[in-house]
């Protein structure tokens, strides 16, 4: 099986736009972990110090190791998600959500892909943004409206990645969309990186449960 056919071949696009296989996204996450230690590889060249700075440089070392491998991937920085309405004309665009990142991976539907966010973390209210503003938004449906799993990356400014955890987690137990149901929780590492969590969110009708991992990456004193 050529690398193109393990990520094209599988019949239907239309269920894999919402469920997509443990095997893809595991993949997809493989990536954003390498495109992580290709940036620390290089010393961490960035512009700035803001979030965007750190995502951009992210993206770019994906797309580098994409075109090494000859993967499927394609990483996407600041991806738009319009809604049916404002793809319609009933709504406007301009209230579209946008993406820090998207990968894509099938030629045949526009909705495959996965969607993550990313936030700067620190134990202090850093931590609540990225509840408010990065988990929050899955959970009303804002990101990820019409898929079952998303990603974010959090890059632990300050701090260890346990006292970030547990901040995150406290702000996830006080959420009135969350509760202790949501909370962060350890999954398997992807080598090298073993700071990876999941939580597992109830949405509203019609948008379904999402699954979220969670990938935390030290960038303390860099």
């Amino acid at each position: 099986m050529t690398p193109e056919s393990q990520y094209f071949a599988f019949g239907s696009p239309a269920p894999l736009a919402r469920a997509v296989s443990v095997d893809i996204e595991n993949a997809a996450l493989r990536l954003v972990v390498d495109g992580f230690e290709r940036w620390r590889e290089s010393g961490f060249t960035r512009f700035g110090d803001y979030e965007d700075h750190y995502t951009v440089r992210l993206v770019a070392c994906m797309k580098e190791i994409r075109r090494e491998r000859n993967l499927a991937f394609v990483p996407q920085y600041q991806f738009v998600e319009p809604s049916d309405d404002m793809s319609q004309g009933r709504s406007d665009p301009a209230r579209a959500p946008r993406i820090d990142i998207a990968i894509a991976w099938d030629r045949l539907t526009d909705e495959a892909y996965l969607s993550i966010e990313c936030k700067r973390l620190a134990p202090d209210d850093l931590a609540r943004r990225y509840v408010a503003c990065g988990i929050a938004r899955f959970v009303c449906g804002y990101y990820g409206a019409k898929v079952q799993t998303g990603a974010m990356v959090g890059y632990i400014i300050r701090g260890s990645p346990d006292a970030v955890l547990g901040r995150v987690n406290d702000h996830v137990k006080r959420s009135p969309a969350m509760g202790r149901m949501h909370t962060l929780r350890p999954r398997d590492p992807i080598e090298p990186l073993r700071t990876v969590f999941q939580s597992d969110h109830q949405r509203p009708d019609p948008f379904g449960t999402i699954r979220l991992t969670h990938l935390f990456f030290d960038v303390n004193g860099i």
